[in-house]
This record gives structure tokens, C-alpha cells and sequence, in this order.
């Protein structure tokens, strides 16, 4: 019984953030092409929504992960998102989404991820992309996801991810570490949500990124939020641990950011700075 009532709740939470943040009007206006389309996943195919900005020219393409701790989101709820990035590093976004939790335990959502960067490298070039490198991107658990991925692909092949832009990533679910802190910088209610996180993927051993070698990621755009993020303790840490191993980090700050703000650009003039200054930041970085 208890199981079916979370599931109930579970279904509702989807369905209340498709509703609030699948806003049409909230997509960036201007842009040359939006494409829905399928791509190969690890278990089957994936959603996808491609985005290209006016006079692209042939940069990485960007790979684009959702948030939603793993459980919720989807190419829909951050449409905005997405198309910001897009026109505001005059580039191309594919935002993929990737099986949820806990319907499909962890790992799976590291293998799509994988079978999504498999098929950016594959297909960059039809759209007029770079077909040797990618960039990844993300916000909160998407973000962990394109930073493991990063990792991951610039260790088999070095160079192979150009950039990482990472928006208030998710750095761990230990819960050990939440408590340490859990009445300080809003960790409260962090502690709950990453408890149930590590409880759908069946994962409380998901890897931190704090206890990895960071030696291999690539150039790295952060941004984060004030007091109403909670992991942004864990992101302090982060970008030191990348600066340590000598990557290239440029940190964004908005203390007015709450964590998952960036999705509400049709609401909040914060999160439109905000997308607009990573895009800037991502299209600097490409040599605009």
C-alpha cells in the first residue's frame, strides 16, 4: 500500500512539473530550428529536442541532461532551458532525456547518457556540428550525469569533450555528507530529497564526484544559486577539487537563484540573466 501511495505521488509531482514548466511562451523566440526527434538509447529510444540558434557556426554540439533528481523531468520541463542555451551561445543544444527512477534503477540513466554521447559523436554532423568533439551540459542530477559522462569519454579519448557546463550540479547523494551540514545553507531539505533520490535508484552508493580523480574533465562553466540551493556547499567543494587537478573553472553566482530556478525564465528575470550569461560564457569559450 505504501508503495503504490508513493508512486501515486510520484506521478502527480510529474505531471504538476509538466504543468508548470512546459510553458510554450517560455522558449526562447529566434531561433532558426527546433526538431523533436528519437535517438538510440541504451535500452531502447530516447526523446530528444534539437535546437539551433541563427548563423550557427560549426562548434561542438551541445549534449544537454534534464534534472528532476533522476525521478522527474524531461525534455519538455526544460524546453526553455534549452532554447536560452541554444541562442545565447549562438550554438546547437540536444537535450536528451534518459529513463527515470525508479522505474529503472541506477545505472541506467549513466547508460543512456552514454548511448546519447555515443549518438552526438555519430550524428553531430548533420546538423552542421563539429563531429569530433561535443560539449556536455546539464542542471542538477543532468549535471552529474554530463560531468560523469565528460569524465569518462576525455579519459578514452582526451580532448573528445570540449566544455562542461554544469548549472547547480548535483555532486553526491551520501547521505552521511548531508547530514554533516544539515542544518546549515538550507541543507535540510536537500537531506530529504537526496534520501529519496538514493532510495528510488536503489544507489546509495552513487558515486561522488568528490572521490574521483578530475584530472581528465574538461573546461568548466558552473553556475549556482544562494541560500535557497542546497548543494551549493558541494559545488564550493567541486570547483576546488577541479581547480586542484588543474582544470580551467568559470564559477557564476546568483544569490537569488533557488535551486531548479533556471526553469522558470517565463517567471523569473534571474533565470534569464542567468541563461543568458552561460550562453555568453559558452560561446566565448568556442572563440565568439
Amino acid at each position: 500500500m505504501a508503495q503504490s501511495v508513493e508512486r501515486a505521488i510520484l506521478a502527480q509531482t510529474r505531471r504538476g512539473l509538466r504543468t508548470l514548466l512546459a510553458v510554450p511562451a517560455a522558449r526562447a523566440a529566434g531561433l532558426k530550428r527546433v526538431e523533436d526527434l528519437e535517438i538510440s538509447g541504451a535500452a531502447g529510444p530516447l526523446r530528444a529536442r534539437y535546437y539551433e540558434a541563427q548563423d550557427a557556426p560549426p562548434q561542438p554540439l551541445i549534449v544537454f541532461f534534464h534534472g528532476g533528481g533522476f525521478v522527474c523531468g524531461d525534455i519538455d520541463t526544460h524546453d526553455s532551458v534549452c532554447s536560452w542555451l541554444a541562442k545565447c551561445s549562438h550554438g546547437r543544444v540536444l537535450s536528451v532525456g534518459y529513463r527515470l527512477a525508479p522505474e529503472t534503477p541506477f545505472p541506467g540513466q549513466l547508460h543512456d547518457a552514454r548511448a546519447a554521447c555515443a549518438w552526438a559523436f555519430q550524428n553531430a554532423h548533420l546538423f552542421g556540428a563539429e563531429s569530433n568533439r561535443i560539449a556536455l551540459a546539464g542542471d542538477s542530477a543532468g549535471a552529474y550525469l554530463a560531468a560523469t559522462m565528460a569524465l569518462e569519454l576525455n579519459r578514452a579519448t582526451p580532448g573528445a569533450v570540449a566544455l562542461q557546463a554544469l548549472l547547480y550540479p548535483l555532486i553526491h547523494v551520501q547521505d552521511t555528507m548531508w547530514a554533516d551540514e544539515e542544518l546549515r545553507n538550507f541543507r535540510f531539505l536537500g537531506r530529504v530529497a537526496c534520501i529519496y533520490i538514493a532510495k528510488s535508484l536503489g544507489a546509495e552508493a552513487l558515486p561522488s564526484l568528490l572521490d574521483i580523480d578530475l584530472a581528465a574533465a574538461p573546461p568548466t562553466i558552473v553556475a549556482g544559486g544562494g541560500p535557497l540551493d542546497p548543494v551549493r556547499a558541494d559545488v564550493r567543494a567541486f570547483v576546488h577539487a577541479l581547480g586542484a587537478a588543474g582544470v580551467r573553472v568559470t564559477e557564476k553566482k546568483y544569490p537569488a537563484l533557488m535551486h531548479g530556478g533556471l526553469n522558470f525564465t517565463a517567471y523569473s528575470k534571474t533565470a534569464t540573466s542567468a541563461l543568458q550569461d552561460v550562453g555568453a560564457l559558452v560561446h566565448a569559450e568556442f572563440g565568439g
